[in-house]
């Protein structure tokens, strides 16, 4: 038979049934014996719930600390995007001016006739083509630049 059957079938006379699985109401724990504590655990213990004014003055100076690099970090962010946003504008200023300048380069390039100076520097100033032998070829160390002191050497 199965034991589940056999706590159904149980049965008890009289006035005093006992109870199954009760628990007691308090669990009684011994005392602990009380121990003397080391003086020097009594005076850190002490301290320790004691307020201290040092300490919380140290805490609020590097709160007051960091809060400065924070507000000085913020600063500079914000002076280095301004500066950027500055740089973006100038950047745009200097094409808008480039870009004209191209322009106005184109414009006069082509207002001026070519055949026309020709003609001013031939017929009116009296300009002619060198002749052989007149043009004498030099080469410099620095052909970006040449400053002359003296006359060119002849080969």
């Amino acid at each position: 038979m199965d034991s589940r059957n056999e706590e159904k079938d149980y049965y008890i006379e009289g006035n005093t049934a006992r109870q199954l699985n009760t628990a007691p109401d308090t669990i009684e724990q011994p005392e602990r014996e009380k121990r003397q504590a080391n003086p020097n655990v009594r005076r850190n213990v002490k301290r320790a719930k004691t307020f201290d004014l040092r300490y919380t003055v140290a805490l609020l100076g590097a709160t007051l600390l960091l809060f400065g690099f924070c507000i000085s970090m913020l600063t500079a962010k914000a002076e280095v995007t301004e500066q950027r946003r500055q740089i973006a504008v100038l950047e745009s200023e200097l094409n808008a001016l480039k870009d004209n300048n191209d322009e106005m380069g184109k414009r006069l390039e082509s207002s001026v006739d070519l055949t026309k100076v020709y003609d001013v520097a031939v017929k009116e100033l009296g300009m002619v083509y060198p002749k052989n032998g007149q043009v004498v070829s030099y080469e410099a160390s620095n052909p970006d630049y040449v400053k002359q002191f003296k006359d060119v050497p002849e080969k």
